[in-house]
């Protein structure tokens, strides 16, 4: 069905419009996620440097090389900051917004491609912008991954017009894509696994072609067989990695075994515990992806972008164990499922008033269902960033005592907790430990932002590669870096003024030491921990500065 093309114009700035207004950040004061405070402390050091220490190999772009990260969102952040003459933090606020309308508009017209449907396409682009999941992850954050999902449905675009055309550009295009949303973050390689599924998809259609005209007096068995082997292969798929935990890089079990109703080890708690999580995630109408699915078997997909899609969906049934991952990433092609769902079908000859009022209930139960979901998203859009604080917005108290330290502190900071590390570090553009906010890395960039470390002298091994897994984060690591982590723990294990935390602190040029009073006399390092340096360091030096949760001692 297709709608006056002022009409779908309308129809379709009504769903940029809702799909902006999700996304204002109500009650939030500032950028918001741990992730998004790392990226933030390296697109500050590119901006002061003009160049990106880290990269020491064209692997570094990717994150695959030792010290590095996927780069383009540095990059990203500090053209706009630079080119709009705005702080980093209203460059992150701006680019998820405009990567939110990128990825409404490009599942429209990837909706578009695959059916000459406005209805669909319109359906998929609002259900792919509320999504919950992509919502909070394009929400004035940094976090890579809902940039990568934005641009999904243009990978699926530009495969639908070279399937249509031919033309040779479009898959050129879409590979230097591919490549590009690797950059962006480690998920977005799964999207080599769309490039597959396109490559099954032609030789898959010119068999079930033939076969079509082979077997043209069994149509209603053959459809019956097809529909029951598709639906079969989905739940087959899904039940062998229940069966082989961790075929697919991930153990599915240890995934879904703990949900938000069940928790248990079986194969219909697990499934239920996914569905609900898949929910949460992605929509309240995701069991609809269900009937989408079957309805897109039974009705024997005649053209090859039809077959494209239903490939699409079982190559990626593996990647359900990558419980994050596929939520974010497999939303566009779940929502085009729902989409042919809630479409409805022609209907046969009969009286006008019957089939008036049939298609006036069809679309009232579809509008009341859309009113649902869009319900349903406002609800959780704020849930992650209120129930994980390492979602939430930086708080105005540690902003404003960052501030202080950017005024008056120099050197390297130290903090007790690495949360406060990574956003300090955003804040005030200092070095600071640990390194690599919440999650303290290892080894982490930031060693060659902060100066750390001398990019020249890092010496690599690669690492096996039968160790190799989507978990992996580089294949080469450095073997001549000192492990930032242990030197962090060794300060506050030790007691202060004695020598092997002496040393640290001099090698690493720390002065001030931040502490979260809530831990006063311990240090966070993956669990708090007591530290006889920090009760001793407040004993023995002054206060620089204090606030209700916060205070500040100089070390000398």
């Amino acid at each position: 069905m297709r709608f006056p093309r002022r009409v779908t114009y309308c129809l379709l700035g009504a769903v940029v419009l809702v799909t902006i207004l999700f996304r204002y950040p109500l009650g939030s004061g500032h950028e918001m996620g741990s992730d998004t405070t790392f990226i933030h402390s390296l697109t500050d050091s590119l901006i002061a440097r003009a160049s990106a220490v880290w990269i020491l190999n064209p692997l570094s772009y990717f994150g695959l090389y030792a010290l590095s990260y996927p780069s383009a969102m540095p990059f990203i952040l500090g053209s706009v900051s630079l080119t709009g003459g705005i702080p980093v933090e209203g460059a992150i606020l701006l680019t998820g917004a405009v990567f939110s309308i990128v990825g409404a508009l490009s599942a429209f017209a990837a909706s578009r491609a695959a059916r000459d449907d406005d209805r669909l396409a319109l359906i998929v682009a609002l259900l792919f912008s509320i999504g919950p999941f992509y919502v909070k992850d394009t929400t004035w954050v940094g976090s890579s991954r809902g940039f990568v999902t934005a641009l999904v449905p243009v990978v699926f675009l530009l495969l639908l017009r070279h399937l249509r055309t031919r033309d040779v550009r479009y898959l050129a295009i879409c590979i230097m894509l591919v490549a590009m949303m690797g950059t962006i973050h480690r998920m977005g390689m799964l999207a080599l696994l769309v490039l597959v599924a396109y490559g099954f998809a032609v030789p898959i259609h010119r068999l079930t072609q033939r076969l079509r005209f082979v077997l043209v007096r069994y149509e209603s068995p053959f459809r019956y067989v097809s529909t029951a082997a598709s639906i079969t292969g989905f739940l087959a798929l899904f039940y062998l990695q229940v069966l082989l935990p961790d075929i697919a890089g991930s153990d599915i079990v240890s995934q879904y075994r703990q949900g938000a109703l069940f928790e248990g080890t079986s194969f219909p708690i697990l499934v239920t515990n996914m569905m609900v999580s898949l929910v949460g995630k992605v929509g309240i109408l995701m069991p609809l992806m269900i009937v989408g699915l079957v309805r897109l078997a039974w009705d024997r997909p005649k053209e090859d972008r039809d077959k494209f899609l239903l490939v699409t969906v079982l190559v990626m049934i593996p990647l359900l164990s990558l419980r994050d991952y596929i939520s974010e990433f497999m939303t566009y092609v779940f929502v085009v499922l729902i989409a042919l769902a809630l479409i409805s079908r022609g209907y046969r000859v009969g009286p006008a008033y019957r089939v008036n009022r049939r298609k006036a209930a069809a679309a009232g139960l579809v509008v009341a269902l859309l009113g649902a979901s869009i319900g349903f998203s406002l609800v959780m859009k704020n849930y992650w960033s209120e129930r994980y604080y390492t979602d939430g917005p930086i708080p105005n108290e540690l902003y404003g005592t960052s501030v202080y330290i950017l005024r008056q502190a120099g050197g390297t900071v130290l903090s007790n907790e690495g949360l406060s590390q990574g956003r300090i570090a955003a804040i005030t553009g200092l070095p600071a430990l640990p390194i690599g906010g919440a999650s303290i890395h290892w080894y982490s960039p930031q060693q060659l932002t902060f100066g750390f470390v001398d990019g020249g002298l890092v010496t690599v091994r690669q690492i096996s590669l039968w160790s190799i897994s989507f978990q992996t984060d580089t294949i080469f690591e450095p073997t001549n870096v000192p492990i930032a982590k242990d030197d962090y723990e060794s300060i506050f294990y030790n007691h202060f003024g004695a020598f092997p935390a002496d040393r640290v602190l001099q090698r690493y040029d720390v002065h001030f030491m931040f502490v979260e009073k809530a831990h006063e006399s311990e240090f966070q390092s993956y669990i708090w921990r007591g530290s006889p340096f920090i009760v001793e360091a407040q004993e023995q030096t002054y206060k620089a500065f204090d606030s209700s949760s916060y205070s500040l001692w100089y070390l000398g």
